[in-house]
């Protein structure tokens, strides 16, 4: 009979211990959905799809997906969601819906998707920041192009370690230097300052009237020496540069209530 109660009083005490560890991991992971009202977006992953208050995206089966994140500054430092992040082998496609431009220019400055792009790229703050390499602009879908950048290094030219900000890689051959992706835009677009380094979620839904909410999606090579990229032709960078366009285009944007 003593043994039945030392055994309840233990199972008791199971249960207690269970119940604070829930207890304490569901306020852990409330801290983390406060900082992303905070901030402005909910996301949420389920197996393979990603879903938050601008789009929704499903990885193929080769890509793995995960919420990318931030920690912002200050001393109540607060984890928050930037959008989804996917990945197939050194390929890294970021789609951050919470990336606003700050320099209030129209299309945004490249120095505020650099990272995204061109994570080897090293700005001169005394300069006009602007991408390395020659653009290519092709065709993503009805809403978007893609940009992809293709650098070669000039023999002719000594290179610099301290004043290259592209950071020229030894080969003379042709390599990838990252892509990002912009609205497309006809002609007639020009005077509503249509283009550049980040999206407009308002116009992508059809709803121009809508507050601006921006948005930038880009492709890059998880490496920070320009030396380890991809050379253009290379079967591998063709057919990551394909299937990132079309992860992007099935993208679904939601319309603001």
């Amino acid at each position: 009979m003593q043994g039945r109660h030392e055994e309840k009083s233990r199972g008791a005490a199971v249960l207690f211990l269970l119940l604070v560890f829930t207890l304490m991991g569901t306020a852990s992971t409330q801290q983390l959905y406060d900082s992303e009202d905070s901030f402005q977006l909910h996301a949420k992953l389920a197996g393979r799809s990603y879903r938050d208050d601008k789009i929704e995206v499903r990885a193929p089966g080769d890509w793995s997906i995960a919420i990318g994140t931030d920690t912002s500054t200050g001393s109540a430092q607060l984890t928050f969601a930037r959008g989804a992040v996917l990945r197939k082998g050194k390929y890294i496609l970021q789609l951050c819906t919470s990336c606003m431009q700050a320099s209030g220019i129209a299309g945004g400055r490249f120095n505020e998707i650099a990272g995204m792009v061109q994570a080897w790229y090293r700005e001169d703050s005394g300069a006009m920041p602007s991408p390395c390499g020659k653009q290519a602009t092709s065709k993503a879908s009805n809403l978007l192009d893609r940009v992809d950048f293709w650098y070669q290094r000039d023999p002719a030219h000594i290179s610099s370690e301290g004043a290259d900000d592209c950071r020229k890689p030894r080969t003379t051959a042709t390599v990838w230097y990252g892509s990002y992706f912009e609205e497309h835009c006809p002609p007639s677009a020009v005077a509503v300052d249509c283009g550049g380094f980040f999206l407009n979620h308002a116009r992508l839904t059809g709803q121009p009237d809508a507050a601006m909410d921006e948005m930038a999606f880009a492709l890059t090579y998880d490496t920070t020496d320009p030396n380890e990229l991809p050379r253009k032709g290379d079967p591998e960078l063709n057919q990551a540069l394909r299937e990132a366009t079309a992860i992007v285009r099935s993208v679904r944007y939601h319309r603001k209530p």
